[in-house]
């Protein structure tokens, strides 16, 4: 059986959209036919369970005790294309590291893909195997063929942290960044990211929020419609191997029920 592709979504600060992105990203894997899980990664703060309203009886410790298929929230629950694992009820927990680690090995089983919507990262964290970068994200992309989207705003601090933090990784094969430019902020051009990224990280294209973003927001949508993604979005997911003809309308959409049946 092949295993599920592994993508950590997360960057350098706060503030960039890690979250949404992670969220936009698992919608448009399950849109495009695959069979994708996305998991809160981020225990502190635990933003998908907020975002999708997830009963605290829905938890990652509770994977070890009923089961991971009883332990995930279900499509027709999270409103997406994607079943999510939520975080821990216990984000201190001394296990916690281990308990994603094994949850994560046990979804490669089950599904096609996996997104991660991990906390930010720096040099600190990724050398600290107790935190979710170093203990999670660090060997799951050097031995265990994850791949890592990452967030960069394109303002003074987000810049720099960003930078650092993909220094710090050194990893720019497995590394897409993704530049994020605020309401009424001009995108930086290509060839000025691809300068900064060069021997960091793959250049992704931008985020660029605007009204209809706003708009996708506000109607607390998990993801674009089907066919109507961003560009950056798209080539993030071409990226960790859909068929770039998955989002020709007569082979996708919702008439497919992802997590309808157990494998």
């Amino acid at each position: 059986m092949t295993q599920a592709a592994i993508t950590f979504v997360t960057g350098g600060s706060g503030g960039i959209g890690k979250s949404t992105a992670a969220r936009m990203l698992a919608h448009a894997l399950g849109s495009a036919r695959l069979r994708t899980a996305l998991v809160d990664g981020n225990p502190g703060q635990q933003s998908q369970r907020a975002w999708l309203n997830v009963p605290d009886s829905k938890a990652l410790e509770y994977a070890f005790v009923d089961g991971l298929q009883s332990a995930l929230v279900r499509p027709r629950d999270t409103g997406g294309m994607f079943a999510l694992l939520a975080g821990p009820a216990d984000p201190h927990s001394r296990d916690m590291t281990h308990d994603y680690l094994e949850a994560v090995i046990g979804l490669r089983a089950m599904c096609d893909m996996i997104v991660v919507d991990a906390d930010r990262v720096d040099g600190r964290l990724w050398d600290d195997p107790a935190s979710f970068a170093g203990g999670v994200m660090r060997p799951m992309v050097e031995t265990g063929g994850a791949r890592i989207l990452f967030r960069i705003g394109q303002s003074g601090s987000q810049t720099d942290d960003g930078l650092a933090a993909l220094d710090a990784i050194r990893r720019p094969d497995r590394i897409r960044a993704v530049a994020v430019a605020p309401p009424g902020v001009k995108p930086w051009p290509a060839r000025r990211w691809r300068a900064l990224l060069d021997g960091l990280a793959e250049y992704g294209g931008v985020d660029e929020w605007d009204e209809a973003s706003r708009r996708l927001i506000d109607s607390h949508a998990c993801g674009w419609a089907h066919g109507m993604e961003p560009d950056w979005l798209r080539g993030a997911c071409i990226w960790m191997g859909v068929d770039p003809h998955a989002w020709n309308p007569a082979e996708g959409g919702r008439s497919w029920l992802p997590w309808s049946r157990t494998r």
